[in-house]
């Protein structure tokens, strides 16, 4: 065994010798290495074209050029005891403050690759040198420090594995176990007996203030054979993700940014987009065929739907749930270099914010109540949306509205909103509908354009004031019944459209005419009006379903 550590660490010190290591990040992958060095030697190598920046999240294709006065068998034998370390480091072009500078400019690592030197990619052989060439891609992630004008170095280290028995000794059995509190007198442990004259040793706990094992005997190591680039390359984003979440009945909404940078000159393509929730179910919104393609400056945002699985996993999520986003994209730029992206991070989602679908229910009995219009107290909180379907309204007693509107309408023509009522309840029923809409009061003119927007309202012409509503009622007030029990009805009310945007239709007022009881309702179908000057939709672009369920 001891021939053999000598054997190996004499062949090394004969490698080392006249020997240098550079870091190459080359514009092409295919570089052809044996042509250069037939051309003119590692100084040729030394000039070929190299990317001029890199890109977080990128795997870079990295080279590293070995050049030793050591014979090619030599060479070939010592390899498959040696380990090439690659890593890649941030630094700060322009530290920014002063009482934080060397932080700012100090080395941060981003990521490191071990791999046996035997796996080389090619030996080039010449008369008087050898040549070994190493190809490994390394992610880049991105540094956990904030820098002005982040720029990346990469290092290579060629030295024997840490098996063969030449690498320093780490002490593997500490004298002190960590994170425990020192004894009052620290050489207590020391005091074998007690001796008749012998003097007490004691020393404070106060007094120390480092503990650290024993240094490694370094006296025969063998020094490894290291290398770098030879300058630091400006890194930037060139893919950048954000997530945002928007909460629905029974469901959280997340929404995936993936913003191209504007200093990419080349094209991306969006090869995987992916979004995992622990303790919930993940589905996709947005049908959208990948790769897909995008440029400078432009923005691709992807939906999820996300639903909690059960109430035990809301519960056991009741901080924080994990999401993971995952991208892989191809970047090709202009000048021909081909980067693979690979983004993964990860964030916290709050799933009890997930609010319930609302409960309307009815007001009191009109004989019982002491105003003359009773609201539900739904009707006064915040509006809210629940799209639902026939299937997701439960089977117990009771009434179900479902309203139903085309998604598009071209304003000045008529559309219809769709009411399907199904009593579910023991007794027949009777309803009327009413629409309440209401009015905004809109200045046409104010008095003076320089002044304040409270001015305006103050001073200017009451008569110049108008009440106007985006929909114009075209319904008389609509009755439903007498109603048996299981039975349903459908009804329409028409409407116009007034203006161009999201229609406002207001408040529509269930009335139970055998009780006197309300409810009011403003969870109605959004419909869209296109502006005059847009061309009429040729189809009503999908209907839109709102339900409420009463007791």
């Amino acid at each position: 065994m001891a021939t053999a550590i000598t054997s190996t660490r004499a062949a090394f010190e004969a490698l080392s010798q006249f020997a240098h290591i550079d870091v190459l990040l080359p514009r092409e992958s295919d570089v052809r290495f044996a042509t250069l060095v037939d051309a003119g030697g590692q100084a040729t190598v030394s000039r070929v074209p190299t990317r001029r920046n890199l890109f977080f999240d990128e795997q870079a294709n990295v080279f590293v050029l070995l050049k030793t006065a050591a014979k090619e068998a030599a060479v070939r034998s010592i390899l498959p005891e040696l380990e090439l370390v690659l890593a890649a480091h941030a630094t700060d072009a322009v530290p920014q403050g002063n009482s934080n500078a060397a932080f700012a400019s100090g080395k941060h690592d981003l990521n490191n690759n071990t791999l046996r030197a035997s796996d080389f990619h090619e030996i080039i052989a010449t008369a008087e040198h050898t040549y070994v060439v190493w190809q490994q891609p390394l992610h880049l992630v991105r540094p956990r420090a904030r820098l002005h004008r982040p720029a990346v170095y990469f290092t290579a280290n060629l030295a024997i594995q840490a098996q063969s028995g030449l690498r320093p000794s780490v002490t593997k059995k500490l004298s002190l176990a960590p994170f425990q509190p020192l004894p009052a007198n620290v050489l207590e442990p020391l005091s074998f007996g007690c001796f008749t004259g012998a003097a007490s040793v004691s020393i404070s706990e106060s007094r120390i203030t480092k503990v650290a094992p024993k240094s490694s005997n370094i006296h025969d190591l063998v020094r490894p054979i290291r290398g770098a680039t030879r300058r630091a390359f400006p890194i930037v984003p060139a893919l950048i993700s954000r997530i945002r979440y928007s909460t629905l009945p029974d469901a959280i909404v997340a929404s995936l940014h993936l913003e191209t940078s504007h200093i990419v000159a080349g094209r991306t393509q969006i090869l995987h987009a992916g979004l995992t929730v622990d303790n919930a179910d993940v589905k996709s919104l947005t049908d959208v065929a990948l790769p897909l393609e995008a440029h400078g400056g432009d923005e691709v945002v992807l939906l999820y739907k996300v639903l909690p699985e059960n109430a035990i996993a809301r519960q056991l999520s009741a901080e924080h749930s994990s999401v993971s986003v995952s991208v892989k994209a191809e970047v090709t730029l202009d000048q021909g270099s081909h980067i693979l992206l690979d983004i993964e991070w990860e964030a916290n989602i709050d799933l009890t914010h997930v609010w319930q679908a609302p409960l309307y229910q009815w007001s009191r009995p009109a004989g019982r109540s002491s105003h003359h219009k009773s609201l539900s107290e739904q009707s006064w909180g915040k509006p809210t949306r629940h799209v639902t379907s026939d299937a997701d309204v439960s089977t117990e007693g009771g009434v179900i509205f479902n309203f139903r509107a085309a998604a598009l309408s071209h304003d000045t023509t008529e559309f219809r909103v769709s009411v399907h009522c199904n009593n579910r309840s023991s007794r027949p029923r009777r309803f009327g509908l009413v629409m309440t809409q209401p009015y905004k009061n809109r200045i046409s003119a104010p008095v003076n354009a320089a002044s304040t927007t409270r001015d305006s309202a103050e001073h200017s012409d009451p008569f110049e004031q108008k009440d106007t509503v985006d929909v114009l009622d075209l319904n008389p007030d609509a009755r439903i019944g007498p109603l048996p029990s299981r039975a349903c009805f459908e009804s329409h009310m028409l409407f116009k459209a007034l203006r161009a945007g999201v229609l406002d239709l207001g408040t529509l007022k269930i009335m139970d005419l055998d009780t006197r009881q309300t409810v009011d309702v403003r969870e109605l179908p959004d419909t869209i009006a296109p502006t005059f000057t847009q061309e009429k939709p040729h189809s009503a672009g999908g209907q839109l379903e709102v339900g409420l369920q009463l007791a």
